[in-house]
């Protein structure tokens, strides 16, 4: 018999590697009546086996390692990143604006507010250092002083390295501290004993670059993960000389918990050192603190290093954006990017990017100068971008669901929280971003999954979207579903019961001191109603309803007040898979979800 046909080579398992090798033996005359069982030949084998097992492992896990899908350890996945041109992002300093006004005397004015001079922020139980990002000099033509400025979370830190060319090239010089914002790191570069020294800048490309290019590049270490930082040989990039001293200056972040500080106190005197200060500091914020962010992780960084490749610095397709904009704003959760020729009216040239930002209310305009100087370097040069603040339609859930008492161990209550939370599990998987497609036959079963019990259920849907308008003025008011609607109910004629359906529904609001809302009356006219005794009258013909677009317009739309914490208006789709698009996020509101459930024996 061949030596190799009883020899397992694809097993793991350590008994399994052993029978693999007593099986082997036993093929051979030499041992084939021979019992391994209590033998010390027996031992020998064990010897074996877990050589055999410890070198497979070894080989199973270098291979894993070897791939950027499969490696495990952060240097391994690190390193396939730099091969990709890909650096992961660092902690991020949270910022926030300033302004201090002080008085002084101004015996030596304009007084100089020297870079890493810090400010104290309070939040709960916790503290966090702030500091100014750069040189400030403060100047009045009286006593009254005052300087604005951005300040960023943490302290900065020096290291000091020699640059040493009898060590093999090229030199790296890796940072200790492994919350390194990377990018407030400036290198100054000391040749020939100089007191001061030269400025190197940073560079992501070769570009442009020849030997006496004064550039440094970044790149995270093979052993740790830190970062560090090395020059270019002198052919693309300028080598310093020997014996050059190399200092680099950098803050230590503490990442996400600063996001929202809002109270800042002063570490220090305005005027120092000359002790001219009058009076206290006074401090006005301008922005909350915002922007941190934790380090990059690895299933971040084995995403988006792939596409990062892809895109080589450069925004043409919408996909570029999304990869480049939330590899480099880790405050960007959702990113949508379309032409500005689908905009009503059309602006040809442009490039919308709808932006939902996490943990930051609204769009300031501090970032969006920060976004648009960010694309512009990497977008052709006759696009212009304009960002855009989401709008949200929300997915009206209700449901009843029917469950067998008789196998289940659960209250309707504990049944309840335990169908709810799987609602909001389908609503983080699948809705609450841009392009997203609420599919309703997921939805069901999803519920229907959510407790062996549950038999079905019957669940409707509606959509809705929120508004906040102006109480007691008549206003135009126009909103687009972006959606069919349904269309084939029976007309409404006024009077008529409470319960005949219709399209379009409001919540309550008031007018002239009555309790009213609105409807359509299934012929593409809205109408502001008022119930009263199971019976809805007419108050007054609104604005009209176009079913097949979704567009809402009410030319004087007027309400004194409205009740709950904004105003909203409810259409039926026409399908139950309901999709949005361009700026849109579709969810499901968790706070309307009405879900009732019902008994039954089997």
């Amino acid at each position: 018999m061949p030596a190799n046909t009883s020899f397992d080579l694809v097993n793991l398992d350590f008994d399994a590697q052993k029978t693999a090798l007593i099986n082997f033996l036993q093929t051979q005359s030499e041992f084939k009546d021979y019992d391994f069982t209590g033998s010390n030949l027996n031992v020998l084998i064990d010897l074996l086996t877990y050589n055999t097992f410890k070198n497979a492992f070894y080989l199973n896990m270098a291979l894993s390692e070897g791939f950027i899908d499969s490696a495990q350890l952060r240097p391994s996945v690190l390193s396939h990143a730099k091969e990709l041109n890909y650096l992961p992002r660092s902690t991020r300093s949270a910022k926030a604006n300033i302004t201090v006004s002080f008085q002084a005397t101004g015996a030596h004015a304009p007084y100089v507010i020297q870079q890493g001079q810090t400010f104290t922020a309070s939040m709960k139980n916790n503290s966090f250092i702030f500091s100014i990002p750069n040189t400030i000099t403060v100047s009045s033509a009286n006593t009254s002083y005052s300087f604005t400025t951005d300040i960023y979370e943490g302290p900065y830190v020096k290291e000091s390295f020699i640059f040493d060319t009898t060590i093999d090239l090229p030199l790296r010089f890796k940072l200790t501290n492994p919350n390194i914002d990377i990018d407030s790191l400036t290198i100054n570069v000391f040749e020939n004993q100089f007191t001061i020294g030269t400025l190197y800048n940073r560079t992501i490309s070769l570009l442009g670059l020849d030997g006496t290019s004064q550039v440094y590049f970044v790149q995270t270490s093979p052993v740790d993960g830190n970062y560090e930082f090395l020059f270019g040989d002198g052919i693309v990039g300028y080598q310093p000389k020997n014996g050059s001293l190399v200092v680099a200056d950098y803050r230590v972040s503490s990442g996400s918990p600063p996001n929202g500080a809002s109270r800042f106190s002063i570490n220090f005197d305005p005027t120092n050192p000359f002790n001219e200060l009058v009076g206290n500091v006074t401090l006005v914020v301008n922005t909350n603190a915002l922007g941190g962010a934790p380090i990059e992780d690895i299933e971040t960084t084995r995403f988006y290093a792939p596409r990062w490749f892809q895109t080589q610095e450069r925004a043409i397709v919408p996909t570029d954006y999304q990869v480049l904009m939330q590899t480099q704003f880790p405050e960007v959760q959702a990113i949508n990017v379309y032409g500005g020729e689908k905009l009503t009216p059309p602006q040809f040239g442009k490039v919308v990017v709808a932006i939902n930002l996490s943990n930051i209310q609204g769009l300031p305009q501090t970032k969006q100068d920060q976004y648009t100087a960010f694309l512009q370097s990497r977008m052709p040069m006759t696009m212009i971008p304009i960002f855009v603040l989401p709008t949200f339609t929300y997915i009206d859930i209700k449901s009843t669901v029917n469950y067998n008492i008789n196998t289940s161990a659960q209250t309707p209550a504990t049944l309840l929280t335990t169908i709810l939370n799987a609602i909001s599990a389908f609503n983080i998987a699948n809705l609450n971003s841009f392009d997203s497609t609420f599919r309703f036959s997921k939805f069901t079963f999803a519920i229907d999954n959510a407790d062996p019990s549950i038999i079905s259920n019957i669940t409707k849907i509606n959509v809705c979207k929120k508004f906040f308008p102006v109480l007691g003025t008549p206003q135009p008011f126009t909103t687009n579903f972006s959606m069919q609607l349904i269309n084939d109910l029976s007309p409404i004629i006024y009077p008529h019961a409470i319960g005949e359906e219709t399209c379009l529904t409001s919540s309550l609001f008031t007018l002239n001191g009555d309790p009213v809302s609105l409807e359509d009356d299934n012929n593409g006219n809205i109408n502001i109603v008022k119930q009263s005794q199971n019976v809805v009258t007419l108050v007054k013909k609104s604005g009209t309803i176009n079913y097949d677009t979704g567009i809402i317009v009410i030319p004087n739309f007027q309400l004194d007040q409205y009740s709950g914490a904004a105003f909203q208006i409810f259409v039926t789709p026409r399908t139950d898979d309901v999709s949005c698009n361009l700026n849109t996020i579709l969810l499901i509101d968790m706070n309307q979800v009405n879900v009732t459930i019902a008994q039954v024996r089997q």
